[in-house]
């Protein structure tokens, strides 16, 4: 009896060290998908049941500040169901151990967008947190001294698109032999009397000029681009003439 006792415990114990190596091999960090290269992985995929492919995209244009390839993680622009992590290899055969950010490409603004959730910065790699996917790329974080570009501003408003109730202006910066990134700190809205009115559709329109800043510490010609995204109604009908456009005061936030 002591031996069939026995026997049976050492029985359910094995079953409870199957099971929990089953759990933790199908947790959704453990599923992992990675780039024919080995510098891209995406993990969390157990997390949506959308089918995710990651290729490089041999048709982008790379430039200051980016490093490396660009990445192509599909599906494009199509919202997850939950977030994953990409993760990027720093790599001297890519070029990409100086890498300190991780920029997606924003087709809708034009321009590469650095990706603020950053979740691991090693020496070996940098992986960030994201809820949609696309063009991907490694880079570093120039210090661009951005003007505030008022007159781009003005001229953007003045051209505003019959039927705008509100706007954001967001600003790029493109270096020589460069490609056009956002600039975060330059985000300004506004609409009709400063507040943003509801409308059935977005536009887009920009208005660029070069300009010379210090970057790095060093005065370098830069191209900053305003771009605006337009809150239009489908009806045409824009703001009332008492509430032209203009951008919103901090009081109103």
């Amino acid at each position: 009896m002591q031996r069939l006792h026995f026997a049976s415990f050492a029985f359910i114990f094995a079953l409870m060290l199957f099971a929990g190596a089953f759990v933790v091999m199908n947790v959704p960090e453990a599923q992992a998908l990675r780039s024919d290269d080995g510098a891209v992985s995406v993990t969390g995929l157990a997390r949506t049941a959308q089918h995710i492919s990651v290729t490089v995209d041999i048709s982008a244009t790379v430039g200051d500040p980016l490093l490396g390839l660009v990445y192509r993680i599909e599906p494009s622009d199509v919202p997850l169901d939950a977030p994953i992590v990409l993760s990027f290899a720093k790599r001297a055969d890519l070029g990409t151990l100086e890498a300190t950010a991780v920029y997606q490409w924003n087709s809708s603004l034009g321009m590469w967008v650095s990706i603020p959730s950053i979740v691991a910065d090693t020496d070996d790699v940098l992986a960030v947190e994201v809820l949609s996917l696309g063009d991907f790329a490694l880079g570093v974080a120039p210090n661009v001294s951005v003007p505030a570009l008022l007159t781009a501003q003005d001229a953007l408003r003045a051209k505003s698109p019959v039927g705008t109730r509100g706007y954001r202006f967001l600003t790029s910066y493109m270096l020589p032999d460069g490609v056009s990134v956002l600039w975060p700190e330059t985000r300004i809205i506004g609409g009709c009397g400063g507040r943003i009115g509801a409308g059935d559709r977005a536009e887009y329109s920009s208005f660029a000029q070069t300009m010379n800043v210090l970057v790095n510490d060093v005065q370098t010609p830069v191209v900053f681009t305003v771009v605006g995204e337009w809150i239009v109604a489908g009806d045409g009908t824009g703001c009332p003439a008492s509430l032209p456009l203009k951008n919103q005061e901090a009081s109103m936030l």
